[in-house]
C-alpha cells in the first residue's frame, strides 16, 4: 500500500472505532438500566470504604489513647427539667417523701457533669462523620465526571471492536503470510486489555488508597478526596494498566514480523527497564511514587515474559519467513 492508502486505511478504521465507542457511551446512558451510574457509584465505593475505614480506625485509636490515660472532658453543665427528674426518681424509690411533679413544673435543676473522653470520641465519629466523604467543589464537577466514566465505560465495553480496527489497520501493513498474526493477536489483545483493567481497578486502586491513607496518619493529615481527582484517578489508570498490559504480545508480534529477535530484547533490558519506569511517572494521574511502581513493576514482569515467549518460540529476524 501506498502512504495515502495508509492514511485513508487508518481514517477509516478510526471512523469505525468510533462508530462502536458512540455505541458503548449510548450503552451506559439507556434508561432503566442507568449503567453509567451504577459503573460510577461501583468506581466510588473504594473511596468511600477507604475514607470511612480510615475515620474508623481513627476514632478507636484515639479511644484508647483516651482510655489508656484516663482522660475526662471539662465540666459541662446538664439542665434537666425538675418535674422530670422527680417523675423518673419516684419510679425507682418510691418511698422517698418528693414532693408533686406539677408543683416544680417550669423548674429546672442544673448539674455538672464530666464525661469519659474515650466515649465522647466514639460519640462524634458516629453522629459527625460525614455520609460521603467525597466533596464536589463545582457545580458542573459531578456532570462531567459522570459524561467521562460514561465515555470509558463505553470504551471498555466496545474494545472489542475497536481492537478489531486496531488490528486490522495493522494488518493491512503486512505481508500476506503475516497477517494470520492478527486474527491469533486479536483475543490475547483484548484479554490482556480487559486484564490490565481489572486488576488496576479491583487490586491496585484499593492497596493505592489505603496507602496513600495511611501515608495521611504518618503525616497527622485528615484527608478529604475531591470526587474529581478520585474519578479521573480511578478512570485514567485502569485504562492506562490495559494499554501496558499489551507489552509481552507487541513483544512477540515485534519478532514474529522480524523487526527484533531475543537477544535484542534481553540487550536492552536495561534501557527498557529506565523506559518503563520514566513511563510509570509520565502515565499515572498523581503523583506519588506508589502509583508509579505499582504501573512500572507489573510492565517489567510482563517484559521478562515477553522474552520468555519470544525465546521458546525462537523468533527474530533470523528466522523470518520470506513471501
Amino acid at each position: 500500500m501506498s502512504f495515502g492508502d495508509h492514511i485513508e486505511e487508518l481514517r477509516l478504521r478510526l471512523i469505525l472505532a468510533l462508530y462502536g465507542l458512540v455505541i458503548g457511551v449510548v450503552l451506559t446512558l439507556v434508561p432503566g438500566i442507568n449503567l453509567g451510574q451504577r459503573i460510577m457509584n461501583k468506581m466510588v465505593e473504594p473511596a468511600q470504604e477507604a475514607l470511612t475505614l480510615f475515620y474508623n480506625d481513627q476514632a478507636v485509636r484515639r479511644a484508647e489513647v483516651a482510655d489508656a490515660g484516663g482522660e475526662v472532658s471539662e465540666t459541662a453543665q446538664a439542665i434537666i427539667p425538675a418535674d422530670a427528674f422527680i417523675m423518673e426518681l419516684g419510679k425507682i424509690a418510691p418511698e422517698l417523701k418528693l414532693p408533686e411533679a406539677e408543683t416544680v413544673k417550669n423548674k429546672n435543676l442544673t448539674f455538672p457533669i464530666r464525661y469519659m473522653e474515650s466515649g465522647i470520641i466514639k460519640i462524634v465519629n458516629q453522629g459527625m462523620r460525614p455520609s460521603n466523604a467525597l466533596i464536589s467543589l463545582a457545580p458542573l464537577e459531578t456532570m462531567t465526571i459522570f459524561f467521562m466514566v460514561c465515555l470509558v465505560a463505553g470504551l471498555v465495553i466496545a474494545s472489542p471492536w475497536v481492537f478489531y480496527q486496531l488490528w486490522a489497520f495493522i494488518a493491512a501493513g503486512l505481508y500476506r503470510h503475516e497477517r494470520h498474526y492478527v486474527t491469533k493477536f486479536l483475543p490475547f489483545s483484548l484479554g490482556l486489555f480487559l486484564s490490565g483493567v481489572f486488576l488496576c481497578f479491583f487490586g491496585v486502586l484499593p492497596v493505592t488508597l489505603k496507602f496513600l491513607l495511611e501515608f495521611n496518619v504518618w503525616l497527622g493529615i485528615e484527608p478529604t478526596l475531591r470526587l474529581a481527582d478520585w474519578m479521573s484517578f480511578a478512570t485514567i489508570l485502569p485504562l492506562v494498566f490495559g494499554v501496558c498490559f499489551q507489552t509481552p504480545l507487541i513483544m512477540v508480534f515485534l519478532a514474529l514480523i522480524g523487526i527484533f529477535n531475543v537477544d535484542d530484547f534481553r540487550s536492552k533490558r536495561k534501557i527498557a527497564i529506565l523506559i518503563m519506569v520514566v513511563a510509570g511517572a509520565v502515565l499515572t494521574p498523581s503523583q506519588d511514587p506508589f502509583s508509579m511502581l505499582m504501573l512500572a513493576v507489573p510492565m517489567i514482569i510482563l517484559y521478562e515474559l515477553g522474552i520468555l515467549m519470544v525465546a521458546r518460540k525462537k523468533l527474530g529476524p533470523s528466522v523470518r519467513q520470506t513471501d
